[in-house]
């Protein structure tokens, strides 16, 4: 692990813990609404894609690249999260439903937004340190 961190500044670091943001998000996404009918297959793969991508992207030492991708793969999968479960968001927002948001929604919300606010803060960082 060493070698990856080396001659590294510390917004490579923030994208790396993002990395893993992402990750945790896909699996907490997925545990959560993959039997239901708000799940979003398309964010899960758009995600995952993302995470991918970030990988090959450190691997062939293109270090400026990553935070762009974690950001665009992390705000596109969001979007389509929303997409999918706007219907349950309106249904208790009105009433229809009177059981309200479980702990599992707001966790999954949580979870996008750190992640997308940790892939931000990462774009306006420098990834590598000027020799």
């Amino acid at each position: 692990m060493k070698f990856i961190t080396d001659n590294k500044a510390a917004g490579f670091r923030l994208t790396l813990i993002g990395i893993v943001l992402a990750l945790l998000t896909l699996v907490e996404y997925t545990c959560v609404y993959a039997s239901t009918r708000y799940m979003s297959w398309e964010a899960f793969w758009i995600l995952a894609a993302g995470i991918a991508l970030c990988v090959i992207l450190i691997a062939a030492r293109q270090y400026r690249f990553v935070p762009t991708a974690l950001l665009a793969s992390v705000f596109i999968a969001f979007l389509y999260y929303l997409y999918h479960i706007y219907f349950f968001i309106s249904s208790v927002a009105v009433g229809i439903q009177f059981s309200g948001f479980p702990f599992s929604f707001y966790l999954n919300i949580a979870c996008f937004v750190i992640t997308l606010i940790v892939a931000i803060v990462c774009v306006f960082l420098p990834q590598t340190e000027n020799k």
